[in-house]
């Protein structure tokens, strides 16, 4: 890499403007008032957040990472284990620990990582030690990727914390270079703190660092001082993650993992992703950018005009960026790969090509001034245009994102805090009016997030202290329910009979449904009937009430993340119709056996010899259940029509 750049005065003062502007806009369009009011962020993945927020502050009254959720699958291991990149937030939560403060730290979070981005972006031209006016440029590209590129995009969808990462990897690489050329303590130590934080807002951090810093590593070793010198920070950072976040490490990778069915996220295999992701009409969830042309030319000018130190900045930044496209195009191939949605990595793989970028096109706005043959001036005339072009397009565009409430976007429409909408207050009126905590309710969850366009399930379990079947997001276990699909099997494939097996293996007496797949389904069953239509969705009620015991007598008085509390009635042995998990115990300590029933790869809980009343929980059950551990406590704005009466009673839902 180029020689490390100080604190210069110019560079770090566009620094500070891209700070200050991003804040404006970004408190117009949040807006800055709702930052820390009782209105939660529900949009896609925010609301799933909260809820792993929500789990994570109930067991730290435990001290314990891991904990029985019983809200969700017949129960199933909650805490760190099944909370991939919300532990930021909801450390924060276990800090504060009031239930009521999860909607304002997850804004508050949501709002961080979106104002410190494009800034974290600029300085990351400062660290390498590009040109000044890169800085500018770089300025510039940022603030337009933001508003209007993919990481605008899963940022809103709820993504928050793998796009700080992507930020923060960038500027993470830039400072390691800076570490190499000049190493000292604080840099070294800095680097460390940087390193650690980026391992707890995301484990793909260690990916993303990895992908983007070993071409810029290896391209220049005898640069970075040397394979001593650069095992020697590596080292260094390596024991920091392991030392300060090796307990949540230790308790996810070794923690079971139950998934019986594939997420198919982000794992799309396509050779030509770079070209379609620059016409902005890629197959994957964001699509791409046409603004990714003007990255192409400018980085490319970058390797056309600089020569020496800074060519070879440029060409590690241009392998880093293939190094990354590759892994998001081909990684769907493998497996294990396929598992850490490769194609979100293209987004950070035209981040990083934004770097030299923004150096060549400083350069070619200089160069435009200097006398040189004519097929060259044509040529970098013709690049600057070409550059200058796409970015006024883009500055129209950020625009009218920003502003306006157009219909095709970049992502959510202003403001970003809109509150919970129509659908789930009726949703959630209905579970608290007819919803006793005798059986479970089948959830119907959805891939195109119907129910106001977020994953709601976990804050309506939240909010109405309800056992789901359906899990808090699709494809979450066998016990669980998405667009059609049931334990294991599309709806269609089930028999009455055999449905009605597993509706009584899992205590559930009432369903709601908004495919056509589960209607058809639930209305082949016997005995069971729609009582209420709430918007798109239609809820069903059986009259079985098998219970929670598939063995035995008895009842369940009470439960909460990390307790079920059980009475029962009897002297033989009970089948509990809940997921037996590892590290499970009872209170007091009972003998507690797996059973394995029906086709469920995950077994049931089988006490032999129960006493009258106990508690079962992961670890140590909880000492007792609150009266109430709700996101937000609101009260539902209306009530559902009858199903008789088809009017819409929601304008949310597609």
């Amino acid at each position: 890499m180029a020689s490390d750049v100080g604190m210069a005065r110019s560079p770090w003062a566009i620094v500070i403007a891209t700070l200050a502007t991003q804040f404006v806009l970004q408190s117009w369009f949040f807006p800055i008032a709702e930052l820390f009011t009782a209105t939660p962020l529900y949009y896609i993945d925010s609301p799933f957040h909260q809820y792993q927020m929500e789990v994570a502050r109930q067991l730290c009254h435990q001290h314990a990472l891991v904990g029985y959720d019983p809200f969700f699958a017949a129960g199933y291991l909650g805490g760190v284990t099944f909370n991939a990149s919300a532990k930021v937030p909801a450390l924060a939560a276990c800090i504060v620990d009031n239930p009521d403060a999860v909607a304002a730290i997850y804004k508050v979070f949501s709002f961080a990582m979106a104002l410190l981005a494009p800034a974290a972006f600029a300085a990351a031209t400062v660290w390498m030690g590009l040109p000044r006016r890169a800085t500018a440029c770089a300025a510039v590209f940022g603030l337009l990727l933001w508003w209007t590129g993919p990481m605008r995009w899963y940022h809103t969808a709820g993504l928050v914390s793998y796009v700080a990462v992507a930020y923060g990897v960038i500027a993470f690489a830039a400072a390691y270079t800076c570490v190499c050329h000049r190493p000292t303590a604080l840099r070294l130590l800095g680097l460390m703190l940087g390193a650690v934080f980026g391992t707890l807002l995301h484990p793909l951090f260690a990916v993303a660092a990895l992908l983007v810093c070993a071409p810029i590593v290896f391209l220049d070793v005898r640069g970075h001082g040397g394979w001593r010198r650069v095992a020697g920070v590596s080292i260094a950072v390596v024991a920091a993650v392991l030392v300060v976040d090796g307990p949540w490490l230790y308790a996810s990778l070794h923690g079971p993992n139950f998934a019986t069915v594939e997420q198919p996220y982000q794992r799309l295999v396509d050779p030509w992703l770079f070209v379609h992701e620059a016409l902005g009409r890629a197959q994957t969830a964001s699509a791409g950018s046409r603004l990714y042309l003007a990255l192409l030319i400018g980085a490319g000018a970058a390797l056309w005009l600089s020569s020496g130190p800074l060519r070879r900045s440029f060409a590690a930044l241009w392998m880093a960026s293939a190094l990354l496209m590759l892994w998001a195009s081909f990684g769907g191939l493998s497996k294990p790969i396929a598992a850490l949605q490769p194609n979100r990595f293209s987004a950070l793989a035209w981040l990083v090509l934004a770097l030299p970028a923004s150096g060549g096109t400083c350069m070619l706005l200089e160069q435009v001034r200097m006398r040189q043959a004519a097929w060259r001036r044509a040529a970098i005339a013709a690049g600057a245009l070409a550059i200058a072009a796409l970015s006024l397009l883009f500055v129209r565009e950020a625009g009218i994102e920003i502003f306006t409430q157009r219909s095709g976007r970049y992502a959510v429409a202003p403001p970003e805090v809109k509150g919970e909408g129509a659908l789930s207050n009726a949703l959630v009126a209905w579970l608290r009016a007819n919803i006793d905590p005798s059986a479970r309710v089948l959830f119907e969850t959805s891939l195109a997030r119907i129910h106001d366009r977020a994953h709601m399930a976990g804050i309506y379990a939240l909010q109405t202290q309800r056992e789901f079947i359906g899990g808090p997001y699709p494809f979450t276990d066998f016990a669980s329910a998405w667009d059609g699909v049931a334990f294991g099997q599309p709806l269609q494939r089930r028999s009455p009979g055999e449905l009605s097996r597993y509706l009584d293996l899992y205590n559930v007496r009432w369903m709601l449904c908004h495919t056509s797949a589960c209607r058809s389904a639930m209305e082949a069953l016997p005995d069971t009937r729609p009582v209420a239509v709430i918007d798109a969705i239609t809820a069903y009620e059986r009259r079985q009430q098998p219970g929670y015991f598939a063995l035995g007598t008895g009842e369940v008085l009470a439960r909460c993340v990390n307790r079920v509390e059980v009475s029962v009635q009897g002297a033989g042995p009970v089948v509990l119709k809940y997921h037996w998990v590892p590290g499970l115990v009872s209170d007091p300590p009972l003998t507690i056996e797996p059973l394995q029933v029906l086709d469920d790869p995950r077994p049931l809980i089988r006490i032999e010899r129960p006493v009258p009343r106990f508690a079962i929980g992961v670890g140590r059950p909880a000492d007792r259940c609150a009266s109430s551990a709700e996101v937000g406590r609101r009260r539902p704005a209306a009530a559902p029509k009858p199903p008789g009466d088809q009017t819409s009673t929601s304008s949310g839902g597609g």
